[in-house]
């Protein structure tokens, strides 16, 4: 059979941030044409946005988090790394970083240490 893309362009996706800390969350995240402004996630909530992946595979989001525990810019969202990984995309907010998990998978492929 044929593979299928799970995001390919022109699909819509989704990305999620939780939060998994006790203190809040503050994330402001953009791409080169969309700024969503700052968001603050308390613990066990999440912020999120769906869009379309364009025809070139070259979407990208970016978001600054920040947290007691540590604060960075991190690619959240990037078609080439993604559009094959996840249709929801979800993010974990952790004591020590940012984790995130393919589709129907518990444990985390990408680390983002603080």
């Amino acid at each position: 059979g044929e593979a299928i893309a799970i995001n390919g362009p022109l699909s819509k996706a989704e990305v999620r941030v939780y939060s998994n800390v006790t203190s809040n969350v503050t994330i402001h995240c953009k791409s080169k044409d969309d700024d969503l402004g700052e968001h603050v996630i308390t613990r066990l909530n999440f912020y999120g946005w769906s869009f379309k992946v364009n025809l070139v595979e070259t979407t990208l989001y970016f978001c600054d988090i920040s947290t007691q525990n540590g604060r960075g810019v991190y690619d959240i969202y990037k078609a080439r790394r993604d559009a094959n990984r996840c249709h929801i995309c979800l993010w974990q907010v952790e004591v020590d970083g940012v984790h995130g998990y393919r589709d129907g998978n518990n444990v985390p492929d990408i680390w983002f240490k603080w």
